[in-house]
């Protein structure tokens, strides 16, 4: 059963399910993180957040 996405998921777990775009980007909004992008960037933004709590802006993922 997939969980829910939200900030106490485990990165391990957001990794194995497969997620829409528009949940990744409905999570980013929740938490303050940039919603543009592509799926991978935004999954990437998210991914970061769930390991270290830091909010990534664009320009900080594109150097």
């Amino acid at each position: 059963m997939r969980p829910n996405l939200t900030k106490d998921i485990s990165v391990e777990s957001f990794k194995d399910f497969y997620w829409l775009k528009e949940e990744l980007q409905s999570f980013c909004r929740e938490n303050g993180i940039s919603a543009s992008g592509s799926k991978i960037e935004i999954s990437s933004r998210i991914e970061i957040f769930l390991r270290t709590g830091e909010i990534k802006n664009l320009s900080e993922n594109q150097k």
